[in-house]
């Protein structure tokens, strides 16, 4: 009987880790200046004027798509955490643990690629430590 502990343990701290992203791009969503942004753009030499509606719609919409990549490569996760039992084949769960992590460290801008990199090693577990076949033990 294989047991499934190490891919479990991975998973749900990639999740953790994946739900901590998630939150820290809110709150620098909900946190943004707009006037203040403009006036680091300004500071850096560029004498061209700024549309401040344009600097935050384009920076809330990032922030949107971070965050709700982030949420669904938590909750993928958290479904294969859920789903990995002892003794069967789990070969479709491995397969979305590491699309779960190629998804959300990429389209997390990399912001989430310790998630990603947790996914990834869980996964290759998962594809790597199949249960023995009954049928060829011999005893």
């Amino acid at each position: 009987m294989l047991k499934r502990t190490a891919e479990k343990v991975l998973a749900i701290i990639g999740a953790i880790v994946f739900l901590i992203t998630a939150v820290m791009t809110t709150v620098r969503v909900a946190t943004y200046d707009p006037e203040a942004a403009r006036g680091e753009i300004l500071d850096n030499g560029l004498d061209q004027p700024i549309d401040t509606d344009l600097v935050a719609n384009m920076a809330s919409s990032i922030g949107i798509f971070i965050i709700i990549v982030s949420v669904i490569s938590a909750i993928l996760g958290i479904v294969a955490a859920v789903k990995l039992k002892a003794g069967r084949k789990q070969v479709g769960l491995g397969v979305m643990l590491i699309i779960a992590a190629l998804v959300g460290s990429i389209g997390t801008f990399l912001s989430g690629f310790i998630g990603g990199v947790l996914y990834t090693i869980a996964g290759i577990l998962v594809l790597a430590r199949r249960p023995l076949d009954e049928s060829r033990v011999e005893g």
